[in-house]
C-alpha cells in the first residue's frame, strides 16, 4: 500500500474520480522515499542527539525528527564531514524504515563553496526483497537546504 501522504495527494485535482490503486510499483516507491527523505533532511531536530541519548525512545519520536543544525560546521574539516554524514545515517535510520542500512558519504566537489553533494546508499525494503538504492542529496550551503536530485538503482 502506498504511504499516507501519497494516498492523501490529489493527482488529478481537476477529474471528479481517479483510480483506485492499492499499491505502487519499486520506481513509484522510490520517488516517494526520496520525497520523504528530502523532507526528512529539511527538518530540523529542536535538540541534539547528546541530549535524548539518555531517554530510550526520544531519537525515534517526532521530537527528533530532522537533522542537528550544521551551520556552525565546516565542510573543510574532516571531523565535521564524517560527523555530519552520520548524523545524516541516524536521522535516517530513525525515521525512515523503508530503508535499511543507509550509507551517507560526502563528494567532494572541486570549486563548488555554495553546493554539497551527498551519496546515500541503502536497501529498500520491499517485502519479501530488499531493493539496493542511492540518492544523490545536494546541501545548498546559503539557505541550508537540501534536495534529492537523482534517484539511480544500483546494479
Amino acid at each position: 500500500m502506498p504511504p499516507l501522504v501519497d494516498r492523501l495527494l490529489d493527482l488529478a485535482p481537476f477529474e471528479s474520480t481517479e483510480p483506485l490503486r492499492p499499491s505502487m510499483t519499486v520506481e513509484e516507491l522510490r520517488g516517494a522515499v526520496a520525497r520523504d527523505v528530502e523532507c526528512l533532511l529539511n527538518s530540523r531536530r529542536g535538540n541534539s542527539q547528546e541530549a535524548t541519548k539518555h531517554h530510550k525512545y526520544a531519537d525515534q519520536s517526532v521530537f527528533a525528527f530532522g537533522l542537528e543544525d550544521f551551520s556552525s560546521r565546516s565542510i573543510s574539516s574532516a571531523e565535521d564531514r564524517k560527523s555530519i554524514c552520520r548524523s545524516i545515517e541516524h536521522a535516517i535510520s530513525n525515521h525512515e524504515p523503508r530503508l535499511l542500512n543507509a550509507r551517507v558519504s560526502l563528494d567532494a566537489e572541486a570549486g563548488s563553496s555554495q553546493k554539497v553533494r551527498f551519496s546515500i546508499q541503502a536497501f529498500l525494503m520491499v517485502h519479501p526483497l530488499q531493493e539496493p538504492v542511492s540518492f544523490d542529496a545536494v546541501l545548498q550551503t546559503t539557505t541550508q537546504t537540501y534536495a534529492v536530485q537523482n534517484i539511480r538503482r544500483i546494479s
